[in-house]
């Protein structure tokens, strides 16, 4: 739901020891303690020549990766120094991303950990291993290496000329003889194996099935029309969804090595949380994300409580641009939505509005640390699930399932039985915290690409504009002009 970013963190303060007892000091000169030795220099061995070509065709296959290959390959094939260079970036690069920690924006804090790869590149090396070392590297989930066959399949597809465009005119659905029926059959089967591109001039049943499952893939309403919003989506050209892999590809590289077996996994991008079991999904459901402007940030924390009925403490920004203005225009407003009003003793006063059905955070609130001030809850608005884009919150995540998602948090507490939850809500007017007995994390992701359990690529709005901002942080597309 609401959202506030964090200003300020509250410094630690170091607690020194002064090795004082209660007896009386002791005046004897403390021996000297030598400085810890520095770690010795990493000596890096010598490409052989095998190795060196080893190194070569990894560098030179860079791309299969959504990376450059020209960022890491030599100008002189033959200068040993700069090929392992090449190596030690691309390294870096494949296993971590290629944003270094400092350039990351604030709302990116899900992020890699630093990784030096010269010791891991050395010993390689010296146990003559550097093809297993470099298979390493990439992350291990299957998304991602379904992304790779993506990437291979898109760009396969660029090379053989792309899609045409569909021309603009009315909508297009079943029985129609629109002439541009014949184009359209022809964009999806770019995309699609079960559209032959030879088929009636009529939209026949088929076609309409066809148009539904590229809706699917791009996240429209799947009514088989082709109508201005489908089309606006296939008419993307293929270079566009290959930058959308690159960019997701490179996402992929700031998660752990390996995930949690149980976690929450929330893609903002889609709009989707998932809980996870055994690193199996068991409960999925639709999802209202950040609307551009109150994005949701990335970032991983762990749930630590299943807040019932919860009242929601209003962001001072929402009650000043979005409800004093309500009261002004209509007086009684806040009242009659079950906000009070609470003063504060040299503050603004702040709103608060109590827990029950009416409330804004609905009956579940779950909770986890951030600095964001963000979390999943409840909402009495579930029209907002039946949207396609559902990018329409403050920042926060409202969730379709609330009640499932809670039962199945609390599954492991023997205290916490459905009929107790029932007896919990009550009439909401109560507000209770329940402490989950095993923390469970949680992981706020962004992808607007992804492989589907159909084996086809799915696709979504950039709806906040970060693809295009990690492709120009990381050299992909030039940065924004600069404004005179």
């Amino acid at each position: 739901m609401s959202r506030t970013r964090a200003l300020a963190f509250a410094a630690a303060l170091p607690i020194v020891l002064a090795g004082l007892t209660a007896g009386a000091q002791s005046l004897q000169t403390p021996p000297a303690v030598s400085a810890p030795l520095a770690p010795a220099p990493i000596q890096m061995p010598p490409l052989t020549p095998a190795q060196a070509a080893v190194a070569l065709k990894a560098l030179q296959s860079a791309d299969l990766h959504g990376l450059q290959p020209k960022d890491y390959l030599p100008t002189d094939p033959g200068n040993a120094e700069a090929l392992t260079k090449g190596l030690l970036d691309y390294a870096r690069d494949v296993r971590v991303g290629r944003l270094a920690l400092g350039e990351f924006p604030e709302l990116w804090a899900l992020r890699p950990a630093p990784y030096d790869p010269k010791a891991d590149l050395a010993k390689a090396l010296a146990d003559d291993r550097l093809q297993a070392f470099l298979d390493s590297l990439p992350p291990r989930y299957a998304g991602y290496h379904a992304m790779r066959r993506g990437l291979a399949r898109y760009r396969d597809i660029a090379a053989k000329g792309g899609w045409r465009p569909v021309p603009a005119g009315p909508s297009m659905g079943l029985g129609s003889a629109d002439p541009r029926v014949a184009a359209l059959r022809a964009r999806l089967a770019a995309e699609d194996p079960q559209v032959a591109v030879a088929g009636p001039a009529t939209f026949d049943q088929p076609l309409q099935l066809a148009v539904q499952r590229a809706q699917l893939r791009y996240g429209v309403k799947p009514d088989g029309v082709a109508g201005p919003g489908t089309l606006r989506y296939l008419n993307e050209p293929v270079g566009q969804r290959i930058l959308q892999i690159i960019a997701n590809m490179d996402r992929w590289r700031w998660l752990p090595p390996t995930m949690p077996a149980t976690r929450v996994q929330v893609n903002s991008g889609a709009a989707i949380v998932t809980l996870f079991r055994d690193d199996k999904p068991v409960l999925s459901m639709k999802a209202v994300s950040g609307k551009p402007g109150d994005e949701t940030p990335m970032m991983t924390s762990a749930i630590h409580s299943v807040v019932i009925n919860p009242p929601w403490n209003v962001p001072s920004s929402i009650a000043e641009q979005e409800l004093w203005p309500k009261e002004r225009a209509e007086p009684g407003y806040l009242a009659r939505n079950g906000y009070r009003v609470i003063t504060v003793e040299g503050g603004s006063p702040r709103l608060q509005q109590a827990s029950g059905d009416d409330s804004a955070l609905g009956r579940f609130k779950f909770d986890f640390d951030n600095a964001f001030a963000v979390y999943l809850h409840d909402t009495p608005a579930k029209a907002g699930f039946d949207a396609y884009a559902r990018q329409a919150s403050h920042g926060c995540v409202r969730v379709e399932k609330p009640r499932e998602l809670a039962e199945a948090l609390l599954a492991k507490d023997p205290l916490w039985t459905p009929e107790k939850i029932d007896e919990a809500l009550g009439d909401g007017s109560k507000t209770l915290r329940v402490r989950l007995t095993e923390q469970v994390p949680v992981f706020i992701m962004y992808w607007t690409s992804f492989a589907g359990s159909d084996g086809q690529m799915h696709f979504r709005s950039d709806s906040y504009g970060w693809d295009r901002q990690l492709l120009q942080l990381t050299g992909v597309l030039a940065p924004p002009a600069k404004q005179a």
